[in-house]
């Protein structure tokens, strides 16, 4: 069994629905953005929250059990089990036959660090094939939100411990980046009950840099809008630990 299959029951004890984020969201996802998409939407809080606002909300995840969730909380809002490489294939552009909410996506997010599990290598460059693959499910002048890490301050560190992170009922999550390179980062996780462990977990990311980030939207013809450290809109500081928030025009 997969990390996230076993971390999907806790997943919004730990990482709970937030209105920082939301609401930097509907800052750029307007009223007539009415089709949105979350890439790796995890069990579907923002999904749900968009439909319940009245959007036509599509979350796509590459895990069964995230996405169960997701169908059980949020039935308004429509979940595939997919790979984030994959993502073109929502999109009928090309057939005269497209039957309601095949067409292009109007806006489109992608945030918690998702991204980080895209390869860079030039022999297997995920991240800008993906990057492709939005350009094309995006309408022209669609807003595009990408969140990461912030790799630069990362990536100058040999390892990296967060904060542990405590939810009811007496839970913690206890996460740390280790093995720390330009190309790769072990991302190290254990879910515990007191001194019980429940599950713990590595995988590997693939961080990148943000003229790089910068870089490969420009070479696909996004338009940059803004750039926050945080959700509450913090400037951001590749010297300071943060997220790195990027907001595009398809």
């Amino acid at each position: 069994m997969s990390f996230y299959a076993e971390f999907a029951e806790h997943y919004e004890a730990i990482f709970p629905f937030s209105e920082a984020a939301y609401t930097l969201l509907r800052r750029y996802i307007l009223p007539e953005h009415r089709r949105c998409l979350d890439v790796g939407c995890g069990t579907g809080h923002y999904c749900g929250r968009l439909a319940a606002d009245g959007f036509d909300a599509v979350g796509i995840d590459l895990d069964a059990a995230m996405i169960a969730h997701a169908r059980r909380h949020y039935p308004q809002a429509v979940f595939h089990v997919l790979n984030m490489l994959d993502v073109a294939a929502l999109v009928s552009t090309d057939r005269t036959d497209a039957t309601e909410g095949e067409g292009p996506f109007d806006a489109a997010f992608c945030i918690g660090n998702t991204a980080a599990h895209l390869t860079q290598a030039q022999f297997a460059p995920q991240f800008a094939q993906f990057l492709d693959s939005m350009r094309q499910v995006l309408r022209p002048g669609a807003p595009w939100i990408l969140q990461v890490m912030n790799w630069d301050y990362v990536l100058e560190r040999e390892s990296f411990t967060f904060p542990v992170i405590e939810a009811p009922p007496g839970l913690t999550f206890h996460r740390e980046y280790r093995a720390i390179s330009e190309t790769r980062v072990t991302f190290h996780t254990r879910l515990q009950s007191g001194s019980n462990v429940i599950f713990e977990d590595e995988t590997p990311l693939y961080p990148l840099r943000t003229p790089d980030i910068v870089r490969l939207h420009k070479e696909r013809g996004f338009m940059p809008v803004d750039h926050f450290g945080s959700y509450a809109g913090a400037p951001f500081d590749p010297l300071v630990f943060s997220a790195n928030i990027f907001v595009w025009s398809r």
